[in-house]
């Protein structure tokens, strides 16, 4: 199953080449993965993506996050490359609807897709023992 409409995909990646920057703020998954880095964010930090690139359907549409505090000549300032399902877009964004629903479609396709691998993994490894059945009830 394929996740992204790869032609919808790439045609809101031409919106957003033309809308940039974006003004963003990651959302709950990026800050959990930050987390685990040890990069400790404020939820309420803005950020902007200045780059937007379609990865097929591993990735789907990724952005890449600069601190609206850095300077942009510094190189060594913390920049992220995430997928744009794990940010919060500016609702004033002329394209805000649009990403929501592309972040929304997204989520919902990798959910049914994973649901088959979680299910493989809840599933006991062996086939449980069949039991010989007795006559009756507790005979």
């Amino acid at each position: 199953m394929t996740v992204d409409n790869s032609r919808e995909a790439t045609a809101l990646i031409k919106k957003l080449e033309a809308s940039l920057p974006i003004k963003v703020k990651a959302a709950k998954e990026l800050l959990k993965m930050l987390k685990t880095r040890g990069d400790i964010i404020n939820p309420e930090k803005e950020f902007e993506v200045d780059w937007v690139a379609y990865s097929g359907d591993e990735g789907g549409i990724m952005c890449r996050l600069v601190s609206k505090n850095d300077n942009p000549e510094d190189e060594d300032k913390a920049q992220y490359v995430v997928s744009i399902t794990h940010l919060k877009i500016d609702p004033d964004h002329p394209h805000a609807e649009e990403i929501a629903t592309y972040q929304r479609e997204r989520n919902r396709k990798l959910m049914l897709q994973n649901r088959g691998s979680l299910l493989t993994e809840l599933m006991p490894s062996r086939p449980p023992k069949i039991k010989k059945s007795s006559k009756g009830f507790g005979k």
